[in-house]
């Protein structure tokens, strides 16, 4: 696909900084930016090799506006394959501002969100899932996820959907066969373990899905137990910082505090909660149903109890209760003279001992987290892939398909009841790719990004 016009757009965050970038892709580019350019040393931008840095001012109506660096690179080795024009500016909302506004006025239009990255779509430059991986790149909250991205954007899961694609195409070419020539059934049977397989591999593409999932919105854990027992000091100490309000005063917590941590490379979302216990204001009874609401939401419950004092009603009652998810019992204040003297009852078979003060135990309970929520599997790079709603329903329909044509073959149905389950999931399998994609669609993918990427 090739574009008329040329688009700009500010590709750095707003604000102070060393350095900022008004970035224009599009035939007009190097016109444009020769225009408002006045090089230090008398070289044509338009003559200047590609992929050349050179240094001068932005000047308009013969003002000089700033200082600046300009790369120029010339279609097709460049990342939209399109003229490319960088301005590195110094950052500030002003400088930046007005050289944007510089190359409106001079006939580019401002980019759409993340249009530089569906021109390069388009153009053919990346696939449709490394443009999303771009995506995955910028908001990648873990090491993991960062390097999980990284490992799309150079076509992991692409080449995954190609295989799959072209497996359909054989069997659905041999199908075809045995239905224009009869004699040739015996194929028909060979293609029954193929497809098997392809179904095996679509399966673990789901899996690593959902381990994607995992990696970019994280798992929650909510931190419950009655006033005083120590709640928001292990907050902070998974958190290893001073983020939640500690005092020997019970009831210190009186909304729940949300914050983000990693453990073994995987995003947990930590919630403090207030304590539970029966309210006796509306602001007790407004914290109660705060923390019931994330206790609702959790993956995991970390009952906290206190060392240093007996079991209370209190105690007992949580310990009893049916939370309907995973829970872990952590006994904190380890550093303190022990009165817990009685069996904890419940189903608490091996509760963590754990001082949050001074870090005593914090270790074994991460581990801990992670085997019961992971069953003791850590996520690795080459095991996960960072999928969206849209694509795991892609596979999975792709899935569906294949299986419904394993079963005819199996009940030796009609060939071309086979081959129509085949020729479904081979068109599934090109939208995966971005083939006849439709233009709602991809809009929707490409409005996540920023303006300027």
């Amino acid at each position: 696909m090739i574009y008329d016009d040329t688009i700009s757009a500010i590709s750095t965050p707003l604000g102070e900084g060393g350095i900022g970038i008004v970035r224009m892709s599009g035939p007009q580019a190097i016109t444009i930016a020769e225009e408002i350019f006045h090089p230090a040393h008398g070289i044509s931008l338009k003559q200047a090799k590609s992929h050349t840095l050179h240094y001068g001012t932005i000047v308009s109506q013969g003002r000089e506006i700033d200082d600046v660096l300009v790369t120029v690179m010339h279609a097709p080795r460049t990342y939209t394959r399109e003229n490319i024009v960088e301005i590195n500016c110094h950052s500030g909302i002003v400088a930046l501002r007005t050289v944007l506004d510089l190359t409106l006025r001079k006939g580019a239009r401002l980019a759409e969100r993340g249009e530089f990255t569906k021109r390069a779509f388009l153009n053919g430059r990346i696939s449709l899932d490394q443009a999303k991986s771009v995506l995955d790149i910028v908001k990648a909250k873990t090491k993991l996820g960062l390097e999980a991205a990284v490992g799309q954007l150079h076509g992991r899961f692409s080449e995954g959907i190609a295989f799959i694609r072209d497996k359909i195409a054989e069997s659905l070419a041999e199908i075809d066969v045995g239905i224009d020539f009869p004699d040739q059934e015996e194929q028909i049977g060979q293609i029954l373990p193929r497809l098997v397989k392809v179904i095996d591999y679509t399966s673990k593409l789901l899996k690593q899905g959902e381990q994607g999932k995992i990696v970019t919105d994280g798992l929650t854990i909510a931190l419950v137990g009655r006033p005083n027992v120590g709640k928001s000091t292990l907050f902070n100490a998974l958190l290893a910082e001073e983020r939640a309000i500690v005092t020997p005063i019970p009831g210190t917590t009186r909304d729940t505090v949300e914050e983000e941590a990693t453990i073994n490379g995987v995003l947990f979302r930590i919630i403090d909660t207030a304590g539970l216990c029966k309210p006796t204001g509306q602001i007790e009874k407004a914290a109660v149903r705060r923390t019931e609401h994330a206790i609702n939401r959790a993956d995991l419950v970390l009952l906290l109890l206190d060392a240093s004092s007996a079991l209370t009603s209190k105690d007992h009652a949580l310990l009893e209760k049916n939370w309907e998810k995973p829970v872990l019992v952590v006994i904190n204040k380890s550093d303190l003279p022990c009165k817990l003297q009685q069996t904890i009852p419940g189903t608490a078979k091996n509760p963590y001992k754990i001082s949050a003060r001074n870090g005593e135990g914090i270790k074994q309970l991460s581990h801990g987290i992670v085997n019961l929520l992971l069953e003791g599997y850590v996520p690795s790079k080459q095991t996960i892939l960072l999928l969206d709603v849209w694509e795991q329903d892609l596979l999975f329909r792709i899935n569906n398909l294949l299986s419904n044509a394993v079963e005819a073959l199996k009940n030796a149905q009609s060939p071309d009841m086979v081959a129509e389950q085949l020729r479904s999931a081979y068109r599934v399998a090109g939208e995966l790719q971005g083939i006849d994609l439709s233009e709602d669609v991809l809009d929707h993918i490409f409005a996540r990004f920023c303006i300027g990427k």
